[in-house]
């Protein structure tokens, strides 16, 4: 013989079957009567028990399926939200990389000239434009090329935030241009042959940064003036090629 306790009668309560004694007599009147019949439980142990304790097994294991499906529905929903995310996220990755793609290109149409005249392969540019920002340490922007800068390419840097651009350097001027340059305004070169165009030609202190887009290596230089030597003899002039410091 065995009932079904199920208290309370929630998802949370505790249930199950339980094997009760009871007299023979008992036992063979109820079979006898109908109220009682066989039930296969767990483990298909066969037991004698009311119909009552077999409906209310039933109801729990409704409960129980109605509940799995549930939590499957709820799994099977957030499965499908997590993969639209992933998927309207990698649109969006797309379009923002096909978005930078265009604004490089724009910019590099935009600076074509200013690039044949840096001698700059435009497949470095960015390699050039990102050494600025991570050496400037600050938000910066570019300019046009500017005449009155030996044809130099404007850079603007934000100081701090909320605050306007302001002109910080310029790239690859002219070394016509540096007679009356700007002491404090720096200027940026992408390498050693633009360096030693900028230094033999200082008429007065200068700051330049030299930014390798090849080697990826950055190095900032004070270089002093140097003016030019008493002509020669024959009418020439030589210059003295001073260290930078």
């Amino acid at each position: 013989m065995a009932r079904y306790a199920w208290a309370p009668r929630t998802l949370a309560g505790t249930a199950g079957w339980t094997h009760i004694t009871c007299p023979l007599g008992d036992a063979i009147g109820w079979i006898l009567q109908g109220r009682v019949h066989p039930h296969t439980g767990p483990g298909g142990t066969v037991w004698w028990t009311a119909d009552a304790y077999v409906q209310l097994a039933a109801a729990r294991a409704r409960m129980e399926a109605e509940a799995e499906a549930a939590a499957r529905a709820r799994a099977a929903e957030q499965a499908r939200r997590a993969a639209a995310a992933r998927a309207a996220a990698a649109e969006r990755r797309l379009e923002d990389a096909l978005q930078r793609a265009q604004e490089r290109q724009a910019e590099q149409e935009r600076l074509a000239a200013f690039l044949q005249h840096a001698g700059i392969d435009p497949q470095l540019w960015p390699t050039f434009t990102q050494l600025v920002r991570t050496a400037s340490g600050k938000p910066v922007e570019y300019g046009v090329q500017s005449p009155a800068h030996g044809n130099g390419l404007l850079l603007y840097s934000r100081p701090r935030p909320g605050a306007a651009f302001t002109l910080a350097g310029v790239v690859c001027p002219d070394p016509q241009a540096l007679a009356q340059w700007p002491a404090e305004l720096t200027i940026l070169v992408p390498g050693q042959t633009w360096l030693a165009r900028i230094q033999a030609a200082a008429r007065t202190p200068l700051k330049v940064a030299v930014l390798n887009p090849i080697t990826k290596r950055c190095a900032f230089l004070r270089i002093t003036a140097q003016p030019p030597e008493p002509a020669t003899p024959g009418g020439g002039h030589t210059f003295t090629r001073r260290a930078l410091c």
